[in-house]
């Protein structure tokens, strides 16, 4: 297996970081998951004060998100958005939902929280996996 770096649209990486970004800022908002997120995890308002911060640093993962399903979609020769959404709907099935429930069975976090974060990544992944189809 050969990848190559060349071949990957940067400006498709690029949209798909800032969807990723804008759908975890509305989805992690008081206007709809926030709250029963915060509920789940025991923490306060006041306690992620300082969010700008820490969405920051979720560039970097994000990045990484989409930087690997580029990698993947141009191995693959994904080349449309549906083609796209599917690798990203089978990255999170395959990579995001498995270690999200291993959070769950060892480090305790609750099911709620588990359910809410996958709601995000069952958004993002084939969002994501759909801008690079698209342009990539």
């Amino acid at each position: 297996m050969s990848i190559s770096l060349e071949t990957i649209n940067w400006l498709a990486v690029l949209g798909a970081i800032i969807a990723n970004m804008t759908v975890g800022a509305i989805w992690y908002s008081p206007l709809a998951a926030g709250k029963a997120w915060l509920e789940s995890t025991g923490r306060s308002q006041e306690e992620i004060e300082g969010g700008g911060r820490a969405m920051a640093l979720a560039i970097a993962p994000a990045a990484l998100n989409a930087t690997v399903i580029a990698i993947l979609a141009s191995g693959l020769g994904v080349a449309t958005a549906g083609s796209g959404a599917l690798l990203g709907l089978l990255v999170w099935l395959g990579f995001v939902l498995p270690t999200n429930w291993i959070e769950v069975i060892f480090d305790r976090k609750s099911y709620r929280t588990a359910i809410i974060n996958n709601g995000n990544f069952i958004i993002t992944m084939p969002l994501m996996g759909a801008i690079i189809g698209m342009w990539g």
